[in-house]
């Protein structure tokens, strides 16, 4: 395989979003349910009625998204799944508005603590096939690509502290929000209003942190193999009589 960097080529950065990405999650994810939920809170008789309502609308902007492009996407089917799971047990446990607010973090912890498990098993790392699924999608050529910079130089490395990162940082962030979930701390209302923020500066942190130190793994890469290229063959010595 030609380890040859190509300044052109691809990078480690596993599948950073755009801002212009990111608007409709966050309008449909954060701003809409905020605004719902103040809306009909008055309307309903209890937090956790005014939160599955508030919660059909992310849900409807992901199908929405299913049917205009024809494929389920894998974190959008998580966020159908906690979404059922919440309300069903909600019910079950008398209407109890924790277990809405909390499902999400329920499943964060868990991709969390896999990612931090991976890191010391044998194979690739979690956020190498995050990075791969976000980046290339089910197109093989782009998922060969990916594959060679696993095997890079500083690939492996890169990978497995992308992911110890993101792995304790995810623990982290899930942490705050079920602490602030608590209704001893704050009410729905302020929670369904920070927790968005909370979550914003978590991951955007981590989303930079894995850019710079990406990209400067990318450019060790690079040194490292224009220096093997440029370095003069061993002499074969002849052989004997």
């Amino acid at each position: 395989m030609d380890r040859t960097p190509d300044p052109e080529g691809t990078t480690y950065e596993p599948g950073v979003p755009s801002v212009r990405e990111l608007a409709p999650s966050i309008v449909f994810g954060a701003l809409v349910p905020l605004g719902v939920y103040y809306a009909v809170r008055h309307h309903v008789h209890s937090d956790a009625q005014a939160l599955i309502i508030a919660g059909i609308f992310p849900v409807a902007w992901i199908l929405f998204g299913v049917i205009r492009t024809r494929q389920f996407d894998f974190i959008g089917g998580i966020v159908l799944f906690g979404f059922v799971v919440g309300v069903v047990t909600s019910t079950l446990l008398g209407g109890n508005a924790y277990v809405l607010k909390a499902r999400d973090s329920v499943f964060t912890a868990v991709f969390g603590l896999i990612c931090i498990i991976s890191v010391f098993l044998p194979g690739r790392p979690a956020i190498f096939y995050v990075g791969r699924y976000l980046s290339a999608g089910n197109d093989p050529e782009k998922k060969v690509a990916f594959d060679e910079l696993h095997e890079l130089p500083t690939g492996r490395r890169t990978f497995r502290i992308l992911t110890m990162v993101w792995g304790v940082g995810l623990l982290i962030e899930c942490s705050a929000r079920l602490i602030l979930a608590l209704p001893s701390v704050l009410s729905t209302g302020a929670f369904l209003a920070i927790s968005p923020v909370v979550s914003g500066v978590c991951i955007g942190s981590m989303f930079i942190f894995t850019v710079i130190y990406s990209n400067r793994s990318r450019a060790q890469a690079t040194a490292l193999l224009l220096a093997e290229a440029e370095s003069p063959a061993l002499p074969i010595p002849p052989a004997e009589p």
